[in-house]
């Protein structure tokens, strides 16, 4: 039970964030399946946060502000001596996803039912800060499960309002803030038995430039997804694996797609020695598609992935999908996706979009609703 104190605490919070009104608070989603209406009996883990900016992050300070948050929910959690113990002895080195080795050892070592993997797209503390994350539950059974995934885009001057009344000015508010949306979304997970699914339309601008789409998943078909990371040919480091997070972020919201882990998808990948140097290629899917049990692989080409630095610029997201077909090996939906921040902006700026994770997150929905549709 969340004190009073914690209580008045998030009122507070949750006003501060309405007089900011972050724009990118309206294309937020959280990807939330059904989970229990009580805190598990099952012990947590929380892995150390993936740092995918590209330079340095204050990960380690990052990782212990979201313990604290999710230490609200008076659940249990593995002490970190055993989780870097447990690590060390396995040699454990990706943090980026949970496979079926790190999954045996935390359950049969630590009794760990679940483990949060948090990833760190962009961290600036400078003015106007700007901070952008993935945060995902990965259940520990043999071939584990992602049970709850959310992300989180915001940059100090989204909306800087009458008199600059609704900048943030300092880091640590905006990393407050954002934390504390994600804390709100796993609380959701975590108190409601049904799974809920944000409902808001996609914004026309976000939607792909270019389209083919000869089958798409049904609702009703329940089919299983490996999204690889897609090829990066951007100069952003690791944009591959952002969009990678996207679009499972996104499959997993449908309710009718079950996208693999991708600590899985990396593992399979390794140990048969797959290396896609210029994207995926049919032996690839074949491949895959057997050693993962999915029915359809969804790859794709990162040709930009552009943050600005500073408070000036304009971000930009241009990227390309491809879905293939396990039964027939033919690809049965192609996209091009392609937005800068200022697209559908004509006066004073409004609407204009300051992250890029807050655009690809709607690029990446808008996407995946035209592969999966309603009978």
């Amino acid at each position: 039970m969340i004190s009073w104190a914690n209580f008045f605490r998030k009122i507070a919070i949750l006003a501060s964030a309405a007089l900011i009104c972050l724009p990118g608070c309206a294309a937020h989603q959280a990807v939330q399946p059904a989970g229990s209406a009580t805190a598990p009996g099952f012990k947590f883990v929380v892995f150390p946060v993936d740092n995918l900016t590209g330079a340095y992050a204050p990960t380690r300070e990052f990782g212990k502000a979201w313990l604290r948050k999710l230490q609200e929910f008076e659940i249990s959690f593995i002490a970190d001596t055993t989780r870097e113990k447990i690590l060390t002895e396995h040699r454990l080195r990706s943090i980026s996803g949970v496979d079926s080795v790190s999954a045996k050892a935390f359950r049969e070592e630590a009794g760990a039912g679940a483990i949060f993997i948090t990833s760190l797209e962009y961290y600036r503390d400078m003015y106007p800060p700007k901070l952008a994350v993935f945060a995902r539950l990965v259940s520990t059974e043999d071939t584990p499960r992602i049970l709850w995934m959310d992300s989180v885009g915001m940059a100090g001057d989204d909306t800087p309002g009458l008199l600059d009344l609704g900048l943030v000015r300092d880091y640590e508010t905006l990393q407050e803030l954002a934390l504390e949306r994600l804390a709100d979304s796993f609380g959701n997970w975590l108190d409601e038995q049904r799974r809920h699914v944000a409902v808001d339309g996609v914004e026309g601008r976000f939607s792909p430039k270019l389209m083919y789409n000869e089958s798409p998943m049904r609702e009703a078909e329940k089919a299983t997804v490996a999204v690889v990371p897609l090829y990066n040919a951007s100069q952003r480091k690791r944009s591959g694996e952002i969009m990678q997070l996207h679009f499972i972020g996104q499959l997993l919201a449908t309710g009718s797609v079950e996208p693999i882990e991708p600590g899985v998808v990396r593992e399979k990948m390794l140990n048969s020695r797959m290396i896609m140097r210029e994207g995926i290629s049919a032996r690839d899917v074949d491949i895959l598609t057997y050693i993962l049990g999915a029915e359809y692989v969804l790859s794709g080409t990162v040709f930009d992935y552009y943050d600005p630095q500073g408070g000036s610029g304009t971000p930009v997201v241009d990227f390309t999908t491809l879905l293939m077909r396990k039964s027939d090996r033919k690809v049965v939906f192609k996209s091009k996706s392609s937005n800068k921040g200022t697209d559908g902006v004509y006066f004073f700026d409004h609407g204009k979009q300051n992250n890029a994770n807050v655009m690809a997150e709607g690029m990446a929905r808008s996407v995946v609703r035209n592969v999966v549709r309603a009978k």
